[in-house]
């Protein structure tokens, strides 16, 4: 069987997509894709997870984060480390989703006596038939065969499919009611995992494929390091500088002698930076130092204590650049030298170190070299970003250079714990990664040509076909059906400067509107828990929202003076990225208003 999947991990996590083919045996292979960046191969033999990710795939992963990435490039057989998934993002045994399998599934929810059976419109150009029972859900051709089209689980409560899991699952799970009326929340999807997949059947050709791959993987997989130190030292270089003076100089001037040893298992070019009193900086390059080579430099300096008649005590300093560490741009190590900044602070591993660098140097660089505060600030953002996974779409804004607030990124990052905020950052990421001319201002001020500062949630300008793009971004993610007119609602009084006018002001966030001619965009994002809904289609988005229902809360999308509140409007779910710019198919009561400048 062929599947492309969509795994939500609960818990606000972000989804995973996957495409894979599972053989009759349990063998499967493919590939994951985390959010915005990241890709991995993955292979399944029996029980046994296989996986060759990227860099950005692993800084992405419990238990791993940002701190070990030994286990890029090649084939891995992961071993437990903490935690109850293989692979957190990814917690389904995809060999158990075998054709025997999916039949078993099939049989419980058709047969279930609660089972309720709604109307799934053509699939593939055939009639078919949703049945929905007990939290899962399958999607049959209406006319024989009964050809499976997709299915929806929770893997832990849908035996015999399998969870990805070092220990038995719980005997049993709670069952989830989805009796459908209207789109409803399941809000065991909230904290438990679920898997969506559109099911094809696979050649004989592409199942010989799986075999061979399962049996490569297999093959050629090793365990990833367990030790902490064999992790650093088997990334990339350390250096480590010793100095080789005597406690207490009595000459004039005084001598002074360094070693600079490579304890790393990649060579690199070095140079070493000291400062003495009344000698601020002094270099010395050291060339290319190979793994477990070390060179040492001497030279001389004032004696600090000539003509005080006294032992006058002093610290000197010695630092490391290399471009390995910081980057090609030896001002970004300065800067932050001087700041007694380094991208270790953060704990990652060496490889990511130089982006660390650039993105500790952006978040700083505008402020006092003796504003510890911000220092401090930016290392903690960092750390917090790195736990949840987040660094790989840092990685992403820092290396576009297109981002026009970097100033406030340690503040937004602040909040990237919370789940709307999350959405908002891997948004602005995808953006700045797909879009190469897009310039993006991040929850910051954008300067009108009015003279006005506006904020929304961000801000971008862009070129395309040779037309200039102004888009002014209002974010909102659903994890309750029930809020979706609400908060789009509000959305939309952000846009326009609206949202509680006139009431006391709540929280640190000041007034949002969008800048005048900014094409104004509501963005929303469906999560798992909204139910039914994050699995719908635009024509059933389309229904739903002009449904007489919602007559009432669609006026909520009108400015205070009628007019249209929005120009765009973006719903994300599992089943794509939906746009409407003719908001009269969603028969909005608005008055029309002149369009905005493109």
């Amino acid at each position: 069987m062929r599947l492309s999947a969509v795994y939500a991990p609960g818990d606000g996590k972000p989804v995973t997509r996957a495409e894979m083919t599972v053989t009759s045996e349990g063998k499967a292979t493919g590939t994951l894709k985390a959010p915005v960046t990241g890709r991995a191969a993955m292979a399944w033999s029996g029980d046994q997870l296989y996986l060759k990710g990227d860099n950005d795939f692993w800084a992405q992963q419990n238990p791993h984060y940002g701190g070990d990435l030994t286990s890029s490039g090649h084939w891995v057989k992961p071993e437990k480390r903490y935690g109850y998934y293989m692979l957190d993002s990814f917690g389904v045994n995809a060999g158990s989703l075998n054709p025997k399998s999916l039949a078993s599934v099939v049989r419980e929810v058709t047969s279930d006596p609660s089972v309720v059976l709604e109307d799934a419109g053509s699939v593939q150009g055939r009639r078919a038939t949703s049945y929905v029972a007990q939290g899962r859900t399958v999607t049959l051709a209406d006319d024989a065969p009964h050809t499976l089209f997709a299915i929806g689980i929770n893997p832990a409560d849908a035996r015999p499919i399998k969870t990805a899991s070092w220990r038995p699952p719980p005997a049993s799970s709670r069952a989830i009611s989805a009796v459908h009326r209207e789109p409803s929340d399941d809000i065991d999807r909230t904290y438990n995992p679920y898997l969506i997949a559109k099911v094809e059947p696979a050649t004989a050709k592409e199942a010989a494929t799986v075999r061979t791959a399962a049996a490569e993987a297999d093959s050629t997989a090793v365990p990833p390091l367990t030790s902490a130190e064999k992790v650093k030292t088997s990334q990339g270089p350390v250096f480590t500088t010793t100095s080789n003076d005597p406690y207490l100089c009595t000459t004039k001037p005084c001598s002074y002698s360094f070693t600079v040893k490579n304890d790393g298992d990649e060579p690199a070019e070095a140079t070493l930076h000291v400062s003495f009193p009344g000698i601020p900086d002094r270099a010395h390059p050291l060339g290319t130092l190979a793994p477990g080579d070390s060179k040492t430099v001497s030279g001389t300096r004032p004696n600090a204590a000539t003509g005080t008649g006294r032992t006058v005590r002093h610290t000197d300093y010695t630092w490391v650049y290399s471009s390995a560490l910081y980057g090609s741009d030896p001002k970004v190590a300065q800067r932050l030298n001087a700041r007694a900044l380094e991208p270790d602070d953060v704990f990652v591993a060496t490889p990511l170190m130089p982006t660390v660098a650039k993105l500790l140097d952006l978040m700083t660089k505008d402020a006092a070299s003796t504003d510890t505060a911000t220092n401090e600030k930016a290392v903690e953002a960092l750390r917090d970003a790195n736990s949840r996974g987040q660094l790989p779409l840092l990685m992403v804004i820092a290396a576009s250079g297109r981002l026009q607030n970097p100033e406030d990124l340690a503040e937004n990052l602040s909040t990237t714990d919370k789940i709307g905020d999350a959405r908002v950052l891997q948004q602005v990421a995808h953006l700045l990664k797909t879009d190469p001319k897009a310039r993006v201002w991040y929850d910051g001020g954008y300067k009108a040509d009015d003279g006005k500062t506006y904020k929304t949630d961000y801000i971008f300008i862009s070129n395309q076909g040779g037309q200039e793009m102004k888009r002014a971004v209002q974010v909102k993610t659903i994890e309750s059906w029930k809020k979706l007119w609400p908060r789009m609602g509000d959305a939309a009084e952000q846009l326009n400067g609206e949202h509680k006018k006139g009431k006391a002001k709540e929280g640190k966030r000041g007034p949002e509107k969008a800048p005048p001619r900014f094409e104004r965009v509501v963005q929303i994002n469906l999560e798992p828990s909204v139910g039914d809904g994050y699995f719908y289609s635009k024509a059933d988005l389309e229904r739903i929202l002009r449904h007489k229902n919602y007559a009432q809360a669609r006026q909520r999308l009108c400015k205070e003076n009628g007019e249209l509140g929005l120009d765009r409007l973006v719903i994300a779910n599992a089943t794509g990225t939906h746009e409407w710019t003719d908001l009269s198919k969603l028969d909005l009561p608005c008055q029309a208003a002149t369009p905005a400048t493109p």
